[in-house]
């Protein structure tokens, strides 16, 4: 059943990367378009479908034409992102502060929502909190995702050791954590508000929350420096002007977010804690 679920997942990332609408990489046919790199949280049509008036909006606002465009998943998103293969970007929190750090990308701002590891499992399991989950499995999105660490750390809050009493099964994004625990291949899993907000399947009814992590800030969006400062100050200005509009009213609706704030350092504590924890998870991984 496992193989079966993985295999699926795989071809359902692959067909929907070729579906029109968000493109994989840097080539399009929009050669001068400015490019905006979102994080591959969900498949690429979804992405295509939920940040299409962001990607208007600036358009109009900046004067520039801008192609969306995302990656296969988290690592070459981070990859492509250190390589400044991306103007301007909407990722998590966490990648942000990296590319700010890695590829001296600026800050625009943070979208106002806070994000929590959202811990599910389906009404079958009888699992009631996280408590339960000794001896249990957890499908969480990838290692380098900070929700991954958000649950790991809820774990630990709870007594309980993670790949010890908890058999973590990492995932490709969190959508395909999600399905891990809809189609019965794990007992429960951690996901990101956003996505749980979002999803609005009929499945969602047989699912319950037994809890949730501590707060990090919202998607972080950012630009990198070679774009000219009128452009640069012109999409910083949109992006505070965006939540009042009917666009982007809808816009937060449809994507679970909530409105645009400007970074502070507390933000920036935080997530340097988070990649504190990332790195040190990755080198006893080597």
């Amino acid at each position: 059943m496992q193989k079966i679920v993985g295999r699926f997942c795989k071809l359902f990332l692959g067909i929907s990367l070729l579906l029109p609408g968000i493109a994989t990489s840097a080539a399009t046919d929009m050669p001068n378009a400015l490019s905006l790199g979102v994080f591959p949280y969900f498949d690429a049509t979804t992405l295509a479908k939920l940040h299409k008036p962001l990607k208007q909006h600036l358009s109009n606002a900046s004067g520039q034409p801008i192609r969306m465009v995302t990656a296969p998943s988290f690592s070459a998103f981070k990859q492509r992102t250190a390589q400044a293969r991306y103007d301007i970007i909407v990722t998590a929190p966490h990648l942000g502060r990296m590319a700010e750090k890695e590829a001296g990308y600026e800050w625009l701002a943070f979208t106002s929502n806070q994000s929590r590891a959202i811990f599910l499992t389906h009404e079958r399991t009888g699992i009631e909190t996280i408590a339960d989950l000794k001896g249990t499995t957890l499908a969480l999105p990838p290692k380098p995702a900070i929700i991954h660490q958000l649950a790991l750390t809820q774990l630990e809050k709870h007594a309980l050791r993670p790949h010890t009493d908890v058999t973590i099964r990492p995932r490709r994004s969190h959508s395909d954590a999600l399905y891990m625990v809809i189609r019965g291949v794990t007992d429960a899993a951690a996901v990101g508000g956003p996505t749980w907000n979002r999803y609005a399947a009929p499945e969602k009814a047989q699912l319950k929350k037994i809890g949730e992590s501590g707060p990090i800030p919202g998607f972080a969006i950012m630009v990198h420096p070679r774009i000219a400062s009128q452009i640069r100050t012109a999409l910083r200005e949109a992006l505070f002007e965006f939540p009042a509009t009917a666009p982007g009213e809808s816009y937060f609706d449809s994507t679970g977010l909530e409105g645009i704030r400007k970074p502070e350092n507390a933000d920036f504590e935080l997530l340097d804690h988070y990649l504190a924890k990332i790195a040190e998870a990755g080198k006893a991984d080597d």
